[in-house]
């Protein structure tokens, strides 16, 4: 019976072995082909010189931590340093990093008096921040030396990567998951201001618009007739990637405006476009601008389709949105630059 109960158990941490292997297997699968670019071709993969707030005497090991940790998945992988230095540490900042560089993915550290901060970005996901925070044991923060920080940026780094192949810029390390690499997962993500900050325009759940541009109106007499338009617009997320926004033009007519829209992005694209459809009431007290033609009475009701484009410009998107009001009897077509923010 003793026998029988030690071949059990040596057959069933065997078992627990060759799941682990299994998985460890799969993982480095998955970011090899996340490193891969093409058939025989591998990413551009380029390290930025630390921010360093402590005193460390040289940060130059950074490069050959992540080399060493990439190339034990493959030796044909490269690594090299970029002398590209971040301003600050945003999306953009990691975008015009992007385009400075050229590289496809870049990986950035943060030496803290309290803790390093390593942050993975990838061309290919502009919207998403892969990053991880490793906090200096108490002892070692007053007696940090390049051995130690070394040390702690192999963890980050190792860590961040796990992030990285795994699709998880923001969540947890779920309980009863093995890990893939050979040190445990801590139950903490890098900064939380920071990761907020960089990921802000992901998240947002409202924008604001102001626009201007010009108008053109079609009336019974079937004269056209064009104004100047200023326009403001809210928004907020109902559901996923539709939202419901309210509006007000004031041209040659005042309109007030609901509508639903729904927004179409691409990770792999900056620029953001919304399809819109709603419904407007048209008033011809305390105009803008006056219609000569006297075409299109007071209160009138429209429906009201709408088509924008949007392109990331610092903080804030430059606009171009073309709305038509349409009814049975008159029509007015608006053409609208402007600026929108998320918040």
């Amino acid at each position: 019976m003793a026998v029988f109960c030690f071949g059990t158990m040596g057959f069933a941490e065997d078992s627990a072995k060759q799941k682990v292997f299994a998985l460890q297997q799969k993982a480095k699968a998955t970011l090899l082909e996340k490193l891969k670019k093409g058939e025989d071709d591998w990413v551009d993969i380029q390290v930025l010189p630390p921010i360093d707030y402590t005193n460390l005497v040289s940060t130059d090991f950074v490069k050959d931590v992540v080399e060493e940790t990439l190339t034990a998945y493959d030796s044909d992988i490269s690594v090299s340093m970029s002398g590209y230095k971040l301003k600050g540490l945003s999306l953009d900042m990691l975008r015009l990093a992007l385009a400075n560089t050229k590289a496809d993915v870049l990986v950035s550290m943060v030496f803290l008096p309290t803790n390093i901060d390593v942050y993975i970005y990838d061309r290919r996901s502009p919207f998403q921040i892969y990053a991880q925070s490793e906090a200096f044991v108490e002892g070692n923060q007053e007696d940090l030396d390049v051995k130690m920080a070394e040390h702690y940026a192999k963890l980050a780094f190792r860590r961040a990567l796990f992030r990285y192949m795994n699709g998880l810029p923001y969540e947890l390390p779920r309980d009863g998951s093995p890990p893939v690499l050979q040190s445990s997962i801590p139950r903490v993500i890098a900064s939380y201001q920071t990761v907020e900050m960089i990921n802000r325009e992901a998240n947002a759940n409202f924008y604001a618009s102001f626009n201007w541009g010009a108008a053109i109106s079609n009336g019974k007499s079937d004269k056209l007739w064009n104004s100047s338009l200023v326009s403001l617009e809210l928004g907020a997320r109902l559901l996923g990637k539709l939202f419901v926004e309210g509006a007000a033009e004031i041209s040659a007519y005042n309109l007030a405006l609901g509508s639903l829209k729904y927004l179409v992005t691409d990770r792999d694209q900056s620029f953001r476009f919304m399809f819109g459809l709603g419904g407007a009431v048209l008033s011809t007290r305390h105009t803008f601008d006056w219609d000569q033609s006297n075409d299109i009475p007071g209160r009138q009701f429209y429906l009201a389709p709408s088509v924008s484009i949007m392109f990331p410009i610092s903080d804030v998107y430059l606009k171009l949105e073309s709305r038509a009001f349409v009814n049975t009897n008159t029509q007015i077509y608006t053409f609208m630059p402007g600026l929108q923010i998320w918040f």
